[in-house]
């Protein structure tokens, strides 16, 4: 147990949030959680996607030791199944944050909008241990309006999803991009469900090279089994060929089974994917104001070999743009943090990835406790957002993160 009771304060109420608080709390510490929609939002929102890696590998030891013991104990998913987001929330993250360890300390609809400490600027003590003395100040609102509350250690891990990268070429948006395009467009959406019908018999521009991009290709194309007129455009920036890179032997089946169907679609020389490597996006106009209305997209294509750019123009009914996420670096702006230039992660930690060149995640580790410092005493920065821009976050590693954070966060 802790000495005293340590006031931890814990941004956002997602997978390593809750996980962080029930370890605090075991731990003796006082934890509070602040979560800006509610508990799992983010989780349920991509609840349609299944989760390339098994149960086993995101829920960790003490959360499935607490919900699987006592009186009020319930069945958890056996380590290797397959879970989508939504049955990971319904069947883990919500009974995890109703357990009586939690009962209180997390508050839902409550945004922090600033930290700080109480006493001190951002240019004061300059990288002095001495700024540890003084407490977190964090700025809550909601609909009680604004408050303040203070806490001696901060747990940033409010993730990076919903704030999205651009479209536009060099990661800024193309011209046209911020009136065209809706929040909702940058986000994976429900093919096959919920958003079924904004996607049958339409054309649809999905941009992007990862495995979001991959996995609405996919449901598009066999949309498109339904209804033939239902067509995929994929434009992806690299050139390489096929567009996703596939994983000699990959131990994680489904991430194996997408990368497969998504190339043979990009590769097939008929069928209802257009794949367009080498493409940048250089301008999104939309025909009407309505939500619905079709687009004129610019895209330009550099020829190597003539060097000359060539430029094409699109019209499309709906545009996916699966670019990735970013770390929103404002909670944090007024104290002193040391980022990476190039990922927007903390640099101990992204210095850290540099090593880290195998395209399998899975063979990543945590990097240790010394890896999650940064100039700013308490302050951690766990899970997703610790990873700035790079898109290889695995839960287990998060996991392993909140554990090496407790061993420098001390009684």
């Amino acid at each position: 147990m802790a000495s005293e009771r340590k006031r931890i304060a814990i941004v956002g109420a997602g997978p390593i949030g809750l996980e962080a608080a029930l370890y605090a709390v075991q731990a003796g510490y006082d934890a509070q959680v602040y979560e800006r929609g509610t508990v799992a939002a983010n989780v349920s929102r991509w609840g349609h996607v299944k989760l390339f890696s098994p149960f086993g590998m995101n829920a960790s030891s003490w959360g499935r030791e607490a919900l699987t013991t006592g009186p009020d104990a319930c069945a958890l998913p056996t380590d290797d199944a397959l879970l989508s987001g939504r049955q990971f929330a319904r069947q883990y993250l919500r009974p995890l944050s109703e357990l009586p360890a939690l009962a209180g300390r997390i508050h839902e609809q409550v945004r922090v909008d600033s930290l700080g400490r109480s006493h001190h600027w951002k240019g004061d003590l300059i990288g002095d241990a001495a700024r540890g003395d003084d407490p977190f100040r964090l700025l809550l609102s909601g609909d009680y309006g604004e408050r303040t509350r203070l806490a001696d250690v901060v747990l940033d891990c409010s993730g990076t999803f919903g704030n999205h990268n651009w479209v536009g070429a060099g990661g800024m948006p193309c011209v046209g991009e911020r009136q065209a395009l809706l929040a909702t467009d940058y986000l994976l959406p429900d093919v096959a469900g919920a958003d079924r019908e904004r996607f049958i018999g339409k054309t649809t521009l999905v941009v992007g090279s990862g495995y979001s991009a991959a996995t609405a290709v996919v449901a598009l194309a066999e949309l498109a089994e339904a209804d033939p007129a239902t067509r995929v455009i994929w434009g992806t920036r690299s050139n390489r060929t096929p567009p996703i890179t596939s994983i000699e032997g990959d131990s994680l089946v489904e991430r194996a089974r997408l990368c497969d169907a998504a190339n043979q679609l990009a590769m097939a020389e008929a069928g209802p994917v257009e794949w367009l490597p080498g493409r940048l996006v250089r301008r999104i106009q939309r025909e009407a104001r309505e939500p619905d209305a079709r687009q004129t997209v610019c895209l330009e294509l550099h020829d190597r070999q003539e060097n000359a750019t060539v430029e094409e123009e699109l019209t499309v009914d709906r545009i996916i743009a699966n670019v990735g996420y970013r770390p929103d670096r404002r909670l944090y702006e007024e104290l002193q943090v040391h980022e990476c230039y190039a990922s927007s992660a903390p640099m101990k930690l992204a210095a850290a990835l540099l090593g880290d060149t195998s395209a399998d995640c899975t063979v990543q580790s945590s990097h240790g406790p010394q890896a999650l410092q940064n100039p700013e005493p308490g302050l951690f920065i766990l899970g997703a957002k610790s990873y700035g821009r790079d898109s290889r976050f695995l839960i287990q590693i998060g996991l392993q993160q909140i554990t090496d954070a407790f061993t420098l966060i001390g009684p």
